[in-house]
């Protein structure tokens, strides 16, 4: 339709979207927090002199617990032991090897270190002491999100010119022979109503929740649809943005799941508490309970024994909460 803008016309202006709607402020007041369980920190990274976080992107987590954060504003990658000391940096602007022009969303799995990048649609890939390794060219659309289960698959979230969303996954890191599944269709005019976060679980099920919609999709192993739900708490009428505009209510920022098969929501800005409110459902689609952050979060990262780890809003920190 001659309403809907193309990928060629969006590509800059969609891949700094998808980053810059995490930090919308369109939030009511935060009273009502009945039935809400808080939490609190319990340690933060960022403050100190030496490694200071400018706008962060990504956290991933390694089985060691130390942390690897993405500073989209510093085009870099610093981690930091369990003691909350930096201990490695990697990464200045650029697009050779171990040079970033829009740092993302970024992983551990096993000794790998993957960082996405939307602008130039690849994964650079480190190891654990940030050493570059390599990287893997996304093809099919733009990365959108970056996942992996307890096993070596990756999988990566596209936003494609359609109104269905496409993951592709890898058997490893080394991102060799991706299958891609379709996902189901949105039933949107505008493609961007397919942009989505995604999560995998122990054996392989696929976590989809879109950033536009009210609408969290579940997929087996094989790639087939099982079912979707609404996250309580939230809008469940979908809005249907006028043909070529951008949509800007957004009701998921990140998707985990946690070593109990849980689906960790970080919800939007049609969340009761705008980036604050994590939903915990079943797989089946049950609600278990509603935790509130006591800062908005941009991104969140799920860590071993009920551990997330979450930014502030302008993303200069991060803290570390148990939700139990």
């Amino acid at each position: 339709m001659s309403g809907v803008l193309r990928p060629t016309d969006l590509l800059c202006a969609v891949s700094g979207l998808l980053v810059s709607v995490l930090l919308l402020m369109n939030s009511p007041a935060d009273g009502g927090a009945a039935g809400y369980q808080t939490v609190q920190s319990i340690s933060t990274l960022g403050t100190r002199g030496d490694a200071v976080l400018y706008s962060v992107s990504g956290i991933a987590v390694d089985r060691r617990r130390n942390l690897y954060v993405t500073d989209m504003l510093d085009y870099s990658v610093k981690k930091f032991d369990r003691g909350g000391a930096c201990v490695a940096r990697v990464g200045r602007r650029g697009a050779g090897p171990g040079e970033f022009k829009s740092p993302a969303l970024s992983l551990v799995t096993g000794e790998r270190l993957l960082v996405l990048q939307t602008q130039d649609h690849r994964i650079q890939v480190f190891d654990t002491d940030l050493r570059y390794r390599g990287e893997i060219v996304v093809q099919g659309g733009m990365p959108v999100d970056i996942a992996h289960g307890r096993s070596r698959t990756v999988a990566v979230a596209l936003y494609t010119d359609s109104s269905r969303a496409v993951v592709l996954t890898y058997d490893g890191p080394e991102g060799r022979d991706p299958h891609r599944i379709p996902l189901e269709p949105t039933g949107e005019i505008h493609p961007l109503y397919s942009a989505c976060r995604i999560a995998l679980s122990r054996d392989g099920t696929l976590v989809a929740a879109y950033l536009f919609l009210n609408r969290v999709e579940i997929y087996g192993p094989d790639g087939r649809f099982l079912r979707r739900f609404s996250v309580d708490g939230m809008p469940r009428a979908e809005t249907h943005e006028a043909d070529g505009q951008v949509p800007e209510k957004t009701f998921v920022r990140k998707v985990l799941v946690d070593g109990s098969e849980n689906i960790l929501l970080l919800g939007g800005n049609q969340a009761s508490h705008p980036g604050r409110d994590v939903f915990m459902y079943r797989p089946d689609g049950s609600h278990v309970r509603t935790f509130i952050l006591p800062f908005r979060s941009r991104v969140i990262a799920g860590g071993e024994n009920n551990t997330v780890y979450a930014t502030d809003e302008a993303g200069t920190r991060v803290d570390t909460y148990i939700l139990r």
